[in-house]
């Protein structure tokens, strides 16, 4: 019977605490639908349109400008109008600007146009970015910008990126051979090639001065311009065919299986031939050791083959190095040993940049392995610094005006595949070896860019980088601490590069990491950073509310002027990154910043009878995160997921401290939090 009338009890109980659960979720229905609303609402307040975004950047830039050139006379001559038997000797205006047949020149941007001849009075031949007219709403509104790279050689030989504008000193100009075709594009294209090669380049004038009224189709890439591309190859004189040995150096350790198939791709699956292979161990297991002796006794003879056993400390620029060291070619690879080959011309078409004499480093395009998934298009330098741009996109689909089909000229390329020539890398110095793990590819690439070379991403090549793609981040406090130090290593050494790419527009994104190709309008943290004031939590934070649903990333912690310019200069402290949750609805909490000694754990504060310090909360207006939302798309409401604020110098005490986030739920009590292992010195 007892146990009966405790059963009775406890079944009562249990329907109470069901009746009032489901009675606060009744009371709390309106005030988390006005939530969702908020959340929304707060969206389409920081979604900014393009069109209006490039009017204010535009009038921001030209208002009270004065103009020169008003004594340049222009004509303007459209694309279709440059047949067979068009010829510049018959312009008689100072300047001819050339104008595809999808817009007209209009005159304000024409004006600006004049001024950068004016101003620039060695520029023989001037391109320009452009964009589109979307009428179908009534209002014509601007849309899809092209925004071009600056001189960009190879680029050029790609496809004809100048667009659909492009502008010339005519009578600098008057004198090249026109090419005379019945395909006014063929004769555009070779116009141009033979005018750099006169003008020794073109110049680029970064702003949109054209709109076109129909879509924006590039040309230049077809096989039909192949014959006047080689043309241009027999004037400037360069190699139609690439030769010369090239020393592949594969740096491995404890990996045979892994090495065994890269070798055997390499060697399978490629047409060029000429090649010998040097793998520098810094110090495999004496099993392992013994099984890669063994592979290499089985190759054939053909394989001109080292293997150099040296233990060591890791250290990926001094096995690079003491590979190049030894190499006998030419040419040199470096080959990460989970590279897979698997496209027969990839040396070859590697080597036709390589041998050009303006190319510096040569990179491919690398997928995650067993699909069309890109890890690597060519790096990008933005205020975040080197990033991956397309990483996780699906190559099935063109993006950003063939931006994964072709060579680009870019800063830098990957050293999980990078060849170039021995005399460029032994000039440079080889890779630093004070960059022990991470970005001694990249200030490579940037040291051989600032030695006067063009870095080149082979898009029309793939390989297999057996790179895990669910691999996490380096996110120990350690790892993360060495990471920050290896890239303020790289911008020590390349001050001048910092936030800055000349072939990355500077109205494309570059204060957040989104993988394609976006105008600034997507984010700004102009437009988005607030002021906060640090309060102290005397209570600390509760155990029960340390929660593994967060995630999180800081994307910087410093002082704004470093975060600007790359050289740390005093001003307010700034914190950019971004935070969402597993499990809950991400529309109805607030979040807040936490930062704590590093020493100190999440207590109380001494005052109140717990640790000295405090741990500290800073307020966050969410920002909306158009690349985060992308990137989650399998969860919902993760759209402001933003933070970025700064606060005074001197609002905390100095030290070293550790950043968490802290999530309050609008409509309950329920508090979450977690630490991430990033850190920042507070200095006054």
């Amino acid at each position: 019977m007892a146990v009966g009338g405790n059963g009775v009890r406890g079944g009562c109980q249990s329907q109470k605490e069901a009746l009032v659960l489901n009675l606060k979720k009744i009371l709390q229905a309106p005030m988390r639908r006005r939530q969702t609303l908020k959340y929304e609402n707060r969206i389409v307040s920081q979604t900014v349109a393009y069109h209006d975004w490039i009017l204010k950047k535009e009038q921001q830039e030209r208002e009270g400008s004065v103009l020169l050139g008003q004594d340049l006379s222009m004509e303007y001559i459209a694309y279709s109008g440059c047949g067979e038997k068009f010829s510049l000797k018959e312009v008689e205006a100072d300047i001819a600007v050339f104008y595809g047949d999808g817009g007209k020149p209009e005159k304000e941007e024409m004006a600006l146009l004049a001024d950068y001849f004016a101003r620039h009075p060695k520029a023989l031949l001037v391109y320009a970015d452009e964009d589109e007219i979307d009428s179908a709403s009534g209002e014509p509104r601007r849309r899809n910008p092209w925004l071009k790279p600056d001189w960009s050689p190879d680029t050029l030989i790609s496809y004809f990126y100048f667009g659909n504008l492009f502008a010339v000193r005519t009578k600098s100009l008057q004198d090249i051979p026109w090419l005379g075709s019945g395909d006014f594009r063929s004769n555009l294209y070779d116009f141009c090639l033979k005018a750099v090669e006169k003008a020794g380049e073109a110049c680029h004038f970064d702003s949109v001065l054209f709109h076109n009224t129909s879509p924006i189709r590039p040309f230049g890439m077809e096989e039909k311009y192949e014959e006047l591309k080689s043309a241009a190859y027999i004037r400037r004189g360069w190699p139609l065919k690439a030769e010369g040995m090239v020393s592949i150096v594969i740096p491995s350790k404890d990996n045979p299986g892994v090495l065994s198939t890269c070798i055997h791709s390499v060697m399978e699956a490629s047409t060029y031939r000429n090649f010998e292979i040097i793998v520098v161990d810094n110090g495999s297991s004496e099993k392992n050791r013994r099984r890669i002796e063994l592979m290499l006794s089985l190759m054939t003879p053909e394989c001109r083959f080292r293997y150099v056993y040296e233990p060591m400390e890791f250290n990926f620029s001094a096995m690079c190095n003491k590979g190049v060291g030894l190499a006998r070619g030419e040419y040199v690879m470096l080959l990460n040993d989970d590279i897979e080959i698997i496209q027969e011309d990839w040396l070859e078409k590697m080597m036709r940049k390589a041998v050009l004499p303006h190319v510096g480093a040569v990179g491919v395009k690398l997928f995650y392995p067993g699909s069309h998934t890109i890890q690597h298009a060519g790096i990008t330098n933005i205020r975040l610094g080197p990033a991956h741009k397309l990483q996780f996109r699906d190559d099935r689909t063109d993006y950003y005006f063939l931006r994964n089909r072709l060579a680009f000229d870019v800063l830098g390329v990957t050293g999980a595949c990078l060849l170039v020539k021995k005399s460029i890398y032994e000039e440079a110095g080889g890779l630093s070896e004070a960059l022990r793990v991470a970005f001694n590819d990249v200030e490579f690439c940037y040291h051989v860019y600032e030695m006067g070379y063009y870095n080149v991403i082979c898009n029309d090549v793939a390989l297999y980088h057996h790179e895990s793609l669910s691999r996490g981040m380096d996110d120990s406090v350690e790892k993360l601490k060495r990471l920050h130090q290896e890239l303020n290593m790289l911008y020590e050494l390349h001050p001048d590069i910092y936030g800055r790419d000349p072939f990355y527009h500077r109205y494309l994104v570059k204060d957040v990491l989104d993988q394609e190709f976006y105008a600034g309008n997507r984010y700004e943290y102009t437009d988005r950073l607030d002021t906060v004031e640090p309060e102290s939590l005397r209570d600390g934070l509760r155990p029960e509310w340390c929660n593994e649903v967060l995630r999180m990333g800081i994307e910087f912690a410093g002082d704004l002027c470093k975060w600007e310019t790359g050289r740390s200069g005093g001003g307010n402290y700034f914190i950019q990154g971004w935070c969402y949750a597993l499990q809950v609805d991400n529309s109805q909490y607030r979040f807040n910043l936490l930062l704590k000694p590093v020493d100190r754990g999440d207590g109380p504060s001494a005052e109140n009878g717990g640790e000295e310090g405090a741990v500290w909360k800073l307020p966050v207006n969410r920002q909306y995160r158009p690349d985060i939302q992308e990137n989650l798309g399998h969860l919902q409401m993760v759209a402001l997921t933003g933070v970025c604020l700064q606060f005074g110098r001197e609002a905390l005490p100095e030290g070293e401290y550790r950043i968490g986030f802290l999530w309050e739920d609008c409509c309950s009590r329920q508090k979450l939090y977690q630490w991430t292992a990033e850190t920042m010195e507070i200095v006054h």
